[in-house]
């Protein structure tokens, strides 16, 4: 097969998954996926079952599938944030990639989030988030005992989910850009204060 045939087999094949994405969405806006058989979101979709099962085992597995991508693009985004970002740059940017990311996946954080989502999905996420925040805390030389790590962190976690939360089910009324300034007028420049605080006091009593 030729480089514009391979190309263009690729847009099919994104075509076709992003098709079956979307009405999978549609879907899952009206009941579990439990509910959902393969015939009905192929239907929906107008794809052929075999085409289907061709990329998936069952709705299952799709939806794992799924998954896996939100994950490793949202890995992507905060994997290169490091200590010295938060202690000498305005979060502002990078800020307005992760608003623009759950902008751009609102409909599949919705359903995640609600009544027909996967609670699963929701502790993944805050475990890579409690994984990059206990990152960065000892790279700055943060001295906490696990115990405070643990609740300093889900503080931090669960504030931006609540945040993301409310925003999501308020129609996203606030461009990204505008979010992203919203969180650093009110948390301070470096988009995590209390750490920023805590260090200094520490250097104070050094």
């Amino acid at each position: 097969m030729d480089m514009e045939n391979k190309k263009a087999e690729n847009r099919s094949v994104r075509h076709t998954k992003k098709r079956l994405k979307e009405c999978l969405i549609a879907l899952l806006k009206k009941k579990p996926y439990s509910s959902i058989t393969v015939k009905e979101l192929c239907d929906l979709a107008d794809v052929n079952r075999g085409t289907f099962y061709y990329h998936y085992t069952d709705i299952f597995d799709m939806i794992k599938k799924v998954e896996e991508e939100f994950f490793n693009e949202f890995y992507e985004l905060i994997d290169p944030i490091k200590a010295p970002f938060f202690q000498e740059a305005d979060p502002y940017y990078i800020l307005t990639k992760v608003f623009a990311f759950f902008d751009k996946n609102h409909e599949w954080c919705q359903i995640m989030l609600g009544p027909n989502g996967d609670m699963a999905v929701l502790q993944r996420f805050k475990k890579l988030v409690d994984e990059k925040c206990s990152s960065i805390w000892k790279e700055v030389g943060l001295s906490l005992s696990p115990e405070e790590y643990e609740l300093f962190n889900s503080f931090i976690i669960n504030g931006y989910i609540g945040l993301l939360e409310t925003w999501l089910k308020t129609g996203r009324k606030q461009q990204p850009k505008e979010m992203a300034g919203f969180v650093t007028k009110i948390i301070g420049p470096t988009g995590l204060p209390m750490p920023a605080a805590m260090i200094n006091q520490q250097n104070k009593t050094d």
